[in-house]
């Protein structure tokens, strides 16, 4: 692989635009180059939806939004990045898009994917099969480095919380009812079609058993177009629980996981963000196998995972599957069981 010829002052932008557990598998990136290269400026090119993740990153620079509309709004970002010099672009989820907008804007440096007709855009190639899932996302990050002369397996991604932020975490659970000796399950329903969901009637059997068997206070969260699912969920509950559903922007339910015993949730960003913050995670999988959680799972030593009693399966077929909702045949009492135990061992 050719090496890039840096001296360690450079400017370099790196790119996820996709998802927030995406962005959340792409951070360790910037604190590796710092680690090497404490002068280079680091920007990062993100969603307007994930933008708030890197608030407070001590290792991040700038974050830039990629927001156009149009083809005019894109030759007028072209334009914008052109003006920022940059150095080095490290292209860590490709799209033709994204490829052909750091070449257009001349950065000297291009880091991507091989295997793609847009990698001529690129002038150092990492060739690498992610469909093939032979490691985790992060690990596939942190080998986009390379060309710099970065080499590292694994360093876990982090979430900076302001002091503030945490203030209002412990302010928000005593307005609910939930004081400093409680302990605090967080139940995430839904996925936004990142992966298939777990039924929330499951869900809420788990939250009951929880509420009464182990005196946890259950706390739903979500978005606001997840608020049907949650509710179905709430319905199904003999224990009501309380519900941030709709109510917390992204740092705000990231100051409510940090301040949680555990995290229940599908293959999710929330799943991700509690990783980052040190919450542990019971994780329940679809058999899907490039969302599978060798590549996807919670990082960590503190976390649990589920998947359904069927083989990995290379193409879902949604209800034209004869095992639809698949989901259904990861028993609850087991993710119970699991979930006690994690409290068990956190105490």
């Amino acid at each position: 692989m050719k090496k890039a010829k840096i001296t360690g002052k450079e400017k370099i932008l790196l790119i996820r635009t996709d998802k927030i557990g995406d962005l959340i598998l792409s951070l360790p990136l910037a604190e590796a180059i710092k680690k090497v290269y404490p002068q280079a400026f680091i920007s990062f090119l993100v969603s307007p939806y994930t933008k708030d993740i890197l608030e407070n990153n001590p290792f991040v620079n700038e974050v830039i939004v990629f927001n156009y509309s149009k083809v005019k709004g894109f030759f007028k970002f072209v334009k914008f990045l052109k003006k920022k010099k940059i150095d080095v672009a490290i292209l860590i989820h490709p799209t033709l898009v994204l490829a052909s907008l750091i070449f257009l804007a001349k950065i000297r440096i291009r880091i991507g994917t091989g295997f793609r007709a847009y990698q001529i855009f690129f002038n150092h190639k990492i060739y690498k099969h992610r469909k093939t899932v032979e490691k985790h996302e992060l690990e596939y990050n942190l080998e986009m480095l390379s060309p710099l002369g970065i080499s590292l397996k694994k360093r876990l991604p982090k979430i900076f919380l302001k002091d503030c932020e945490k203030r209002w975490a412990e302010s928000e659970f005593l307005n609910i009812g939930i004081n400093k000796d409680d302990k605090v399950v967080i139940i995430h329903p839904g996925s936004r079609n990142s992966s298939l969901n777990y039924p929330p009637e499951k869900f809420a059997k788990i939250a009951d058993k929880l509420t009464e068997e182990f005196e946890v206070k259950v706390i739903v969260s979500g978005s606001k177009d997840e608020l049907k699912l949650a509710g179905r969920m709430i319905e199904k509950m003999k224990n009501k629980p309380e519900s941030l559903v709709g109510r917390t922007d992204l740092r705000e339910l990231a100051a409510v996981i940090k301040s949680a015993d555990l995290l229940i949730s599908s293959s999710t960003g929330p799943m991700h963000m509690a990783t980052a913050l040190g919450t542990p995670v019971v994780a329940l999988f679809s058999p899907i196998f490039v969302a599978s959680p060798k590549r996807w799972g919670p990082l960590g030593n503190r976390n649990q995972v589920f998947l359904p009693p069927l083989g990995p399966c290379f193409k879902c077929r949604f209800k034209k599957c004869p095992h639809y909702n698949c989901m259904e045949k990861i028993d609850e009492e087991l993710v119970f069981q699991k979930a006690k135990k994690v409290l068990k061992e956190n105490r």
